[in-house]
C-alpha cells in the first residue's frame, strides 16, 4: 500500500489551487508496528507541513508589501536573503527580499525588508512556552532532550536556559514595581465593612541551594522561597524570590497580581500556610 500526502494551497491570486506532496507512506504486510503513523513518520510530516506552510506564507506577505500604499506603485527588488527562524516543527531558512522604498514619501532608510521588520523575535512563541516550561520543571539538558524526542527539532541545554531566563525577565518586567500596602483609607473604614467575601490561600515553602560561586561554605548556599496562591474561583498562580538576594522580591509582587486578579471583590481574607499548617489569617482590603 502507498498513501501519500499532499497540502493544498488555495488563494485569490491563484487561478487554480496550487497542489504539493509532503510525504509519501509506503507499507507491506501489516505488523504491530506498522500500524498507523511510526513517530518519524509524524515529524517528518510535521516538518514538511511547515516549511510549505511557512514559504506559501512569507511569499504572500511580500507580495502583500511590494505595492506602495500611498501610490500604490511596485517596489522595486533590492535583494534577497535568507532569516532563520526556529519553531516547534523545525528550524527554517526562509528567503527574505529587501524592497526599495517608494520615492513618493520621504523615507528614513533606502530599503527595508517586510518579513525582517514582521518576524523580529526568530523563534516562534509556542516554542519558547515549552522550552520555558519544560525547563522550570525539570533540567535544561532534559527538556532539550525530550523536545527533541517528540517534535521534529533540535535544541540544546545552552539554548533552553537562555530562552528561560529571557522569558523570566519578560515576565518579572511586567510584575511592576513594589507595593508594601493593598489598603485604602481610614482604620474606622475596615471595621465598618463586612464579613470577607472570599478567601485567598496562600502557601509558602523554601529551601536552601549550592551555588556554583562563593569562597567559602556560608556564602556557596542560598534560600529560595517559593509560593502558590488559590482563590477560592479561578486558576492558581505561582510566585518565588531568592532571599537576601533580589531587590524587588517577586514574592511581594507575584501575592500582589494575585490579589488583582480578584478586583471585583473589595476584601476578601488572605489564608497563608505553611508546612502544611495554617500559619495565619489576615483580612485584606482593596479598593478598585
Amino acid at each position: 500500500m502507498k498513501v501519500t500526502v499532499q497540502i493544498i494551497v488555495e488563494h485569490e491570486d491563484l487561478e487554480e489551487p496550487l497542489v504539493e506532496e509532503i510525504g509519501c507512506l509506503c507499507r507491506g504486510d501489516l505488523l504491530p508496528e506498522t500500524l498507523g503513523l511510526t513517530l518519524q513518520e509524524g515529524k517528518d510530516l510535521l516538518a514538511n507541513i511547515q516549511a510549505t506552510m511557512v514559504k506559501h506564507q512569507a511569499e504572500e506577505y511580500v507580495d502583500q508589501q511590494r505595492l506602495c500604499p500611498h501610490c500604490n506603485r511596485q517596489r522595486s527588488n533590492k535583494g534577497t536573503h535568507e532569516i532563520i527562524w526556529r519553531s516547534l516543527f523545525g528550524k527554517l531558512k526562509i528567503q527574505s527580499p529587501r524592497l526599495y522604498s517608494c520615492s513618493c514619501q520621504p523615507q528614513e532608510k533606502k530599503s527595508f525588508s517586510p518579513l525582517a521588520s514582521l518576524v523580529t523575535e526568530r523563534s516562534a512563541p509556542e516554542l519558547l512556552y515549552l522550552q520555558t516550561k519544560w525547563g522550570s520543571l525539570m533540567s535544561y539538558g532534559l527538556s532539550a532532550e525530550i523536545l527533541a524526542d517528540v517534535l521534529p527539532m533540535q535544541t540544546n541545554s545552552q539554548t533552553v536556559t537562555l530562552n528561560t531566563q529571557k522569558v523570566a525577565a519578560k515576565l518579572e518586567a511586567e510584575l511592576g514595581e513594589e507595593q508594601v500596602m493593598f489598603a485604602h483609607g481610614c482604620i474606622a473604614e475596615w471595621e465598618a465593612l463586612s464579613p470577607p467575601d472570599g478567601r485567598l490561600t496562600v502557601g509558602l515553602d523554601g529551601g536552601y541551594v549550592r551555588s556554583c560561586e562563593g569562597k567559602d561554605l556560608k556564602a556557596s548556599w542560598f534560600e529560595v522561597i517559593v509560593g502558590k496562591s488559590v482563590p477560592w474561583e479561578g486558576g492558581a498562580k505561582c510566585f518565588s524570590f531568592v532571599n537576601n538576594y533580589d531587590e524587588k522580591p517577586q514574592g511581594n509582587r507575584g501575592l500582589r497580581n494575585s490579589i488583582e486578579n480578584l478586583h471585583r471583590i473589595r476584601h476578601f481574607e488572605i489564608q497563608l500556610r505553611s508546612n502544611s499548617s495554617v500559619a495565619g489569617t489576615i483580612t485584606a482590603f482593596y479598593v478598585y
